[in-house]
């Protein structure tokens, strides 16, 4: 029982990152499963050597290997969908939308995704239902939750330090394979030449190149140790002699930095933990939430499996 509900919950939070393989026994129980059961039991899902595979061996199989964590999951999904009509829960087609882009773009695109949904034999509907049914939950659950100020100043005073803001400069850099290069490229930026055209030109570090060598914002500790160093040592608008790396010869130039700054206990900080430690406590809450939907409904099984 609680291992069903741990993989419902799990699709639950799939839903909105596409991630997880639990979305695969959705598919073929909303898919598959309920199209050959519309099937007469002597349907031919497949010859092999002219001997037929009949859609009920199919269905027997299926139902042998993941019927029982497919039936359950679907008494959960009924339950839910009862429970929201019992409360007058409805989701607004626009937050199913909100959801459905920000998948897409985490996809890289509408085709992306529906290719991604193709491999687990669903469509974009199919995720639009399940989205659906995530957020429907979310409202039921939500209500429950309370994050006290107490708890967000508590969470602040023990995280102060982990909440300010480091020491950060923002980059661009340009990778080379010998010192040599390196310091010919110097000398034509030095001399005039654009370092996000020289980079586009010469960089090999495929990731920066394109965008011109750009780096974007970083702090200490996320670049190898000789960038590093050279990086925070340069100020704005200067540029680093060769900076030599496991991968090649460097030349780095700083656009800008920010000193490190403390953390405020001000408004916008106090609604980002509040926000943060809310969905804390609501994935906490949603699984416990599902126990207690299933243990109190009146259920009878009637599915039969072979062992």
């Amino acid at each position: 029982m609680n291992g069903s509900m741990s993989a419902w919950t799990d699709r639950l939070r799939a839903a909105r990152a596409l991630v997880g393989s639990v979305l695969l026994a959705m598919a073929v129980v909303g898919g598959g499963a309920a199209t050959l059961m519309a099937q007469p039991d002597d349907h031919v899902v497949a010859w092999v050597n002219g001997e037929a595979i009949t859609k009920d061996e199919l269905y027997q199989e299926m139902v042998r290997y993941v019927g029982p964590q497919a039936l359950e999951e679907l008494i959960l999904a009924r339950l839910v969908r009862q429970e929201a009509l019992a409360q007058g829960v409805t989701v607004d087609s626009d937050e199913i939308a909100g959801e459905l882009a920000a998948i897409e773009e985490q996809a890289g695109g509408p085709e992306q995704l529906a290719a991604a949904l193709a491999g687990y034999n669903m469509t974009v509907e199919d995720l639009k239902e399940q989205i659906a049914l995530n957020l429907t939950v979310r409202s039921l659950v939500a209500g429950g939750i309370e994050v006290t100020d107490d708890e967000v100043r508590s969470y602040f005073d023990e995280n102060r330090e982990r909440l300010g803001q480091p020491e950060q400069v923002r980059a661009r850099h340009i990778l080379v394979k010998t010192r040599e290069e390196a310091e010919e490229l110097r000398d034509q930026i030095l001399a005039g030449a654009d370092f996000a055209e020289v980079a586009r030109a010469h960089s090999t570090d495929p990731g920066s190149a394109a965008q011109g060598g750009d780096l974007g914002w970083f702090g200490r500790g996320q670049m190898v140790q000789p960038f590093e160093e050279a990086a925070f040592a340069l100020e704005p608008g200067e540029l680093s002699e060769p900076v030599e790396t496991a991968y090649g010869y460097h030349l780095i130039l700083v656009e800008d930095r920010q000193d490190a700054q403390e953390a405020i206990f001000d408004d916008g900080m106090r609604a980002s933990i509040r926000e943060m430690l809310f969905e804390q406590k609501l994935s906490q809450r949603i699984p416990e939430w599902l126990n207690e939907l299933r243990s109190g409904a009146e259920v009878e099984i009637l599915l039969e499996t072979e062992h």
